[in-house]
Parts: C-alpha cells; sequence; structure tokens
C-alpha cells in the first residue's frame, strides 16, 4: 500500500507543505510523473525544471524516487499536465471510466494507407484507451509495417490532436510530427524550416529527408503506445 503524509517545516517567515511519502509512493510519483512529461508535454527535465523553477537534478531525483516533492510543486504539476494532485501521487486512477480514442488509419511504408481525418468525429476502425491527460479531440493512427524501425513499429499506436489550425511553428518545428502535404500524402516525419519561408523539410531515421515540401497541415505527436 502506498503511504504518504504531510508535514510542515517551518523556517524563519515562510512555511514549506512537504508531502511526506515511503520509498514506494516515492517510486510511484516518479514513474508517472516521468510519463506525464515524456507522453503529455514531450519535454526533457531542463525544460520542466525551467517550468516548475527547479533545477534538472530535482527533477531527476524525483522522478527516480530519491527525493519528494513539495505540496506546491504537486499542485503545480498537476495543473501542469491536467491531472489531479492523486493521481501523480499514485492513490488514484486519471479516469474512473477511461476514455477511448478512435484509431482512424494505419500509417507505414513512408505514407498512409488509409485516409485520415475522413471518419466522422467519434468513429472510426477501432477504439484505443486515451492515454492520461490526453482529452475527448485526440485521434490515433496505427503504424503498418517496420519502415519507420526504431522510432515506431509495426502495431504502435500514435496519437496527435487535430484541432484546425494549419501549423504552430513554435510546437512543431523539431518535432515529431503527422504532416500533410501539398499532394495529399501524410507523413510521420521530424519537421524542419525550408529554405524559404512556407517550404520544410520532412526528416526520417531511415529514409532520405524530403526538402522544401508545402505542407497542409501538421501537428506534433502527443503519445505514442508500443505495440
Amino acid at each position: 500500500m502506498l503511504n504518504y503524509a504531510y508535514l510542515y517545516v517551518i523556517i524563519p517567515a515562510k512555511c514549506i507543505y512537504v508531502v511526506r511519502m515511503d520509498s514506494s509512493a516515492k517510486q510511484k510519483f516518479g514513474e508517472r510523473l516521468k510519463h506525464m512529461r515524456k507522453s503529455i508535454k514531450n519535454i526533457n527535465q531542463t525544460e520542466l525544471g525551467h517550468l516548475m523553477g527547479v533545477k534538472q537534478s530535482t527533477i531527476s531525483r524525483w522522478e527516480s524516487g530519491i527525493d519528494e516533492p513539495e505540496h506546491d510543486h504537486v499542485r503545480a504539476l498537476a495543473e501542469l499536465f491536467k491531472c489531479t494532485t492523486d493521481y501523480l501521487l499514485g492513490t488514484d486512477v486519471l479516469h474512473k471510466n477511461p476514455r477511448v480514442t478512435s484509431v482512424v488509419g494505419y500509417v507505414g511504408a513512408g505514407g498512409i494507407n488509409i485516409p485520415f481525418d475522413d471518419y466522422a468525429h467519434g468513429d472510426g476502425m477501432e477504439e484505443v484507451e486515451t492515454p492520461p491527460g490526453l482529452n475527448e479531440k485526440t485521434i490515433a493512427v496505427k503504424v503498418a509495417g517496420d519502415s519507420m524501425y526504431p522510432a515506431y513499429e509495426d502495431g504502435d499506436i500514435i496519437f496527435y490532436i487535430r484541432d484546425g489550425t494549419d501549423i504552430n511553428e513554435d510546437e512543431c518545428i523539431g518535432k515529431q510530427c503527422i504532416i500533410k502535404v501539398s499532394d495529399g500524402a501524410i507523413y510521420i516525419k521530424r519537421l524542419s524550416r525550408g529554405s524559404a519561408p512556407g517550404l520544410y523539410h520532412l526528416e526520417s531515421h531511415n529514409a532520405p529527408p524530403m526538402h522544401d515540401k508545402t505542407i497542409e497541415w501538421a501537428t506534433k505527436v502527443l503519445y505514442v503506445k508500443k505495440a
């Protein structure tokens, strides 16, 4: 059983509300923190540290189950990841009735086998449980074949959100994205700026880059559920 309590630590002119955890609770907190950092925000420990106002080493020690956070940090993390503090502390599930996401197509061999976004919202080939922190706008596709190995393998489920924005460069540049190019093909590629405004390079792990492509839209990969 996970065990944690709260302890007031008094220092001059300040009262710190500390979450006291046993080793099992610290381990569970660390696992869930790492999962949410990577799958929901797709950021590294240094970036999360900047958001939280702590050092990268502090994030590392939290995720490793070495140190325990202050209560204010737990609340800030829950707000950042849009989950409950109880979920982060390992005493609750994110949703009692799991949300499901529609799988709307396959992706493989560099392109798409069944078109994305052609299913009515809430419909699709199948349904899978929505990862923690994602919402009802989430869409998923399934990888077919091994053409995108080692980043993605046959049967992996890739989650993303199409919110109507063509491309948010601040979110997409330098990230793995679902990308629809002007000729209608859809890829999973790392997106970078091209040689002129409105042009982009599409980079792969095991295929030649596609240079100076015009794209209809791009949205970053939010979560990958391994097969």
